[in-house]
């Protein structure tokens, strides 16, 4: 049975930690409105756990959240473990991953709440597809 997703609410020039549920419960869907992006998904160290993430929030490894370099916060993606087939969709709360794991072709960094949903809690990391629907737009990485 699948959680209901969260969605970051962004003050103007302040960040607010207050959540609410996702309105839109349609999954993101390839086609022409969704840009595709190939590479490899980690997750949250278990050290993670609580701190403030950079919109503001702190990190819940429950929900079903995660990082990336230059997505909008709580844009909505849905990720595909490209190797059991497993999709989740996730709430950008966060900037990662790092600059050297960028190089390593690590494209977002998930929760374990997220990792476990597609399936790749054990292995650490696995190749993925991230499907970022075109509302989201994208931003420059900071």
């Amino acid at each position: 049975m699948k959680r209901p997703l969260r969605v970051l609410l962004l003050g103007v020039g302040v960040a607010s930690c207050a959540t609410t549920e996702r309105s839109d419960t349609t999954p993101v869907q390839k086609g022409p409105d969704v840009e595709l992006q190939r590479g490899t998904a980690v997750y949250y160290a278990s050290k993670f756990q609580g701190r403030r993430t950079a919109s503001g929030a702190r990190l819940d490894n429950s929900e079903m959240v995660a990082a990336h370099p230059s997505l909008p916060f709580g844009c909505v993606v849905r990720v595909t473990n490209l190797r059991e087939g497993h999709s989740a969709d996730v709430t950008i709360v966060d900037r990662g991953p790092s600059a050297q794991g960028q190089r390593q072709g690590i494209i977002i960094d998930v929760s374990r709440a997220a990792a476990r949903e597609l399936g790749f809690l054990d292995d650490g990391r696995t190749p993925v597809e991230v499907a970022i629907p075109k509302q989201c737009g994208t931003r420059s990485a900071d």
